[in-house]
């Protein structure tokens, strides 16, 4: 039996879109890595700067430090989107209890429908965006665990609501509007 009436979950195709232009990313920065340690001995040089810090230039050295860093990043991103996507749960699902969150930093939170104040949906182009504006976001960021709350803070701030949108998500979110707005106002 479904607990939620109506459910937003995460479009694994796309999300596996995103993970394999991951990898694609993290080899073509490695390739530059090795490009750019192929060719530091012919095209470097040592520069001294007015303050007498002596340090390498040319495209090598550019090529060899940014295909490490990203060659780096890449992987941990991967990882990361990974661990973080549930697909057990839906994203975003509502019931007459209260909206059930379960997508970026905050995982599987119930929250009253008393505690939002509005639910927007915004559309431009083809991308459809539902945007939840809590009346008090630091109640919801209390629930999560101690990491997350950081980040969590520097998202809300300023009042700034929780998105979910197409691009990664799929649902009637024209329908989850409306739904979510009519439990808000009772």
């Amino acid at each position: 039996m479904n607990k939620f009436e109506m459910e937003i979950w995460a479009d694994t195709k796309k999300m596996k879109q995103v993970l394999v232009y991951i990898v694609i990313i993290t080899i073509l920065a490695w390739v530059a890595h090795i490009l750019g340690n192929i060719f530091w001995e012919k095209y470097t040089r040592v520069v001294t700067t007015l303050r007498g810090v002596r340090g390498e230039k040319g495209w090598p050295v550019t090529l060899y430090w940014w295909g490490m860093f990203i060659g780096i990043i890449g992987p941990i991103s991967f990882i990361i989107v990974y661990v973080i996507m549930n697909k057990k749960e839906p994203s975003l699902a509502l019931g007459k209890d209260g909206l059930f969150i379960n997508q970026q930093l905050i995982k599987q939170t119930l929250v009253s429908w008393k505690d939002i104040s509005r639910v927007e949906k915004q559309t431009d182009g083809k991308i459809t965006t539902l945007s939840i504006y809590f009346k008090d976001a630091n109640k919801i960021i209390s629930q999560q665990s101690g990491t997350r709350q950081t980040f969590l803070k520097e998202n809300f701030k300023d009042g700034q609501p929780l998105k979910c949108d197409n691009r990664l998500s799929t649902g009637d979110f024209n329908a989850f509007a409306i739904k979510a707005n009519q439990y808000i106002t009772g």
